[in-house]
């Protein structure tokens, strides 16, 4: 009798415990959770390094997700360097060939592919892997300007292809729990 009320308690000490632990995981959440203050001053401040700020925090879902809109973009940049590849004008008169076409036959071609030619002709511009003149190019006005790609299409793919490669490597198969960054009630 006396082993059956001493499991009883230990059954109680280790459900109460269990209680606690889940009081304070969930008071640690309210504390970083930006909506459960009334107002700002009462939130903490986030501290971070200065490389870590604007960044998903590693393993996270994310950060794969991160990782996948990366992956896209650059494909979307192989798939618009390799249009422009296929029905360039080749300058062959300098020593390294300039290889171009004009935005307006561009737009025309891309246009049956995304709707999105100008981000990815940015993004493609910021990779270093494009040229044009001025800040963006408008469809009509900007018709005549030449987009050019800086080094041979081989060169380019072989790079590209090795970007998306070691960013599909650095995808974390299953993301890491971060206890602090979620809600701990278990469905039952």
């Amino acid at each position: 009798m006396a082993e059956q009320t001493n499991t009883e308690d230990n059954t109680v000490l280790s459900r109460i415990s269990l209680f606690n632990e889940h009081v304070k995981q969930h008071q640690q959440w309210q504390r970083i959770n930006p909506f459960s203050h009334y107002s700002v001053r009462d939130m903490p401040k986030p501290s971070f390094l200065k490389d870590q700020y604007g960044t998903a925090p590693p393993g996270s879902l994310s950060e794969q997700r991160a990782l996948q809109a990366q992956v896209l973009s650059l494909q979307e940049i192989l798939q618009l360097c390799e249009l422009i590849n296929e029905h360039c004008t080749r300058d062959e008169s300098n020593e390294v060939p300039e290889i171009s076409i004009k935005f307006g036959e561009l737009f025309e071609m891309y246009n049956h592919i995304s709707d999105k030619l100008l981000g990815t002709l940015l993004c493609a511009r910021k990779h270093k892997y494009i040229d044009f003149k001025g800040e963006t190019l408008f469809q009509g006005r900007d018709d005549a300007e030449h987009v050019r790609l800086l080094r041979p299409f081989e060169q380019l793919r072989t790079e590209i292809v090795d970007k998306i490669e070691s960013l599909r490597c650095t995808t974390v198969e299953s993301p890491v729990e971060h206890p602090e960054l979620r809600d701990n009630t278990e469905v039952s």
